[in-house]
């Protein structure tokens, strides 16, 4: 490793580092939100935040107002710019930096939110050796978000020392609530990345192969995330019984049915109902029941078609037991509709000349609401790819998991991969704009 290598994840590692400290859960990423306008503006951006990067009509799942509204109590920053909207839920952060040169458009996104997860307190988990865990109890950065928002942010400094080298114009995407895909196409519903050249996204481990870059992932499943709940009518158990409707009833013969719908022979799909929660004792008929679902299939077509089942399902359970019922959406993403073996291939070129190990294709097999951008970018013309930067500490311990870590010098893996690329596209239309 070259002085100047050393001194690149020297500051990556301290930066990611603070941000692992601080997580915070999708809608409530205020904290970090606010730290990366600060930030930007800094650097010399102007930078959009607030109601100005969401669609308020496409904004899911967010919390419950009196927890968020607590939380919201308890940010004390001294800052020079309103930070109410985002401490009303609207976080994240955009900006832009214009070389005034004809040239691409490139766009890039970073998630920024944790996970409700508690931290490990093992010796051996290196958050704890070194003295960076989490200082919020009960939540952590359990998919290597706090890595990808470092990346964003060194990206951001690198344009500004590098703006005289390039042409065209950038954007940089800081995306609250990607975990359960709710934060991606409230943004992309404003037309944010309408009319871009290119779009370029990452993320750190999932299972890819350690120590090398993988080029157009896809395999990204469709997803959406629903509530549902059932209401009944309360009753003594014992002494009138038939007086009550019970939604624990209606939501068990829900539950029980809904998992016979994963039956397709175009592509794979998937149904499971992870928590239900419901009753009030014993010796009552249960007048409320609540499920938390979700719905995935390798096909949006597949998707949308077991969404109507579920909802035809859920109808049938709710009069089966004489209960009413009401469902919310509060997460949704798309599958990828979208793949240019030239493109990847002229990336794959880039890459092997910088000597940065990398292959072409890895089968994601889950969700991510960056999706909805790479299909916007797509279909008005653009280019986009999602890449995977392989770590082995990520691999042995997994995703969302209190152990979760990675090797810093992914970061560094990470930087070169898109400076390289970002360097690439500008020079390359500076060229051909002399020929």
């Amino acid at each position: 490793m070259t002085m100047s290598e050393l001194t690149l994840a020297q500051e990556l590692s301290a930066m990611r580092r603070y941000y692992h400290r601080f997580p915070e859960p999708a809608w409530m990423e205020y904290q970090t939100t606010i730290s990366i306008i600060s930030r930007l503006q800094a650097l010399g951006y102007e930078v959009k935040y607030g109601k100005a990067i969401h669609n308020p009509d496409c904004m899911m799942g967010q919390p419950k107002k009196d927890l968020a509204q607590a939380y919201a109590a308890t940010i004390d920053q001294e800052v020079d710019f309103d930070i109410q909207e985002i401490l009303a839920g609207y976080t994240g952060a955009v900006c832009e930096l214009d070389t005034g040169r004809p040239g691409p458009s490139i766009a890039m996104r970073f998630d920024i939110d944790g996970l409700a997860i508690k931290e490990s307190k093992s010796k051996k988990h290196l958050p704890n050796l070194y003295g960076f865990a989490s200082k919020h109890k009960g939540y952590m950065h359990a998919c290597g978000h706090d890595g990808h928002i470092t990346v964003g942010l060194y990206l951001a400094q690198w344009l500004k020392d590098h703006q005289d080298q390039l042409t065209g114009k950038y954007l940089l995407i800081f995306q609250p609530a990607e975990e359960g895909v709710k934060g991606g196409k409230s943004m992309v519903n404003t037309g944010l990345v309408d009319g871009y050249d290119y779009f370029l996204s990452g993320h750190i481990g999932m299972g890819a192969p350690a120590d090398s870059v993988t080029i157009g992932t896809d395999g990204f499943l469709a997803t959406t995330k629903t509530d549902i709940q059932f209401s009944g009518l309360s009753a003594h158990a014992g002494a009138s019984p038939e007086k009550g409707h019970n939604a624990i009833l209606a939501a068990a013969s829900a539950l029980l049915n809904l998992q016979t719908l994963p039956q397709y022979s175009t592509g794979a799909a998937r149904v499971n109902v992870g928590k239900i929660q419901g009753g009030s004792g014993r010796n009552i008929i249960a007048n409320t029941c609540r499920l938390e679902m979700e719905t995935r299939g390798s096909s949006s077509a597949i998707n949308d078609h077991l969404n109507k089942r579920v909802k035809d399902m859920v109808a049938g359970a709710a009069m089966q037991y004489q209960c009413k019922y009401q469902l919310q959406q509060v997460g949704e993403a798309p599958a990828l509709n979208y793949r240019d073996e030239a493109f990847y291939q002229e990336l794959h070129e880039v890459l092997d000349q910088e000597d940065i190990p990398n292959a072409i294709g890895f089968h994601f097999g889950a969700s991510e609401d960056v999706v909805f951008f790479m299909n916007r970018v797509a279909e008005l013309g653009g280019k986009a790819c999602f890449f995977l930067f392989g770590s082995e500490l990520a691999k042995e311990n997994g995703h969302h998991n209190s152990q979760f870590d990675f090797e810093e010098s992914v970061l560094v893996t990470m930087v070169k991969t898109f400076t390289h690329l970002l360097m690439h596209f500008g020079q390359k239309q500076k060229e051909e704009s002399h020929d």
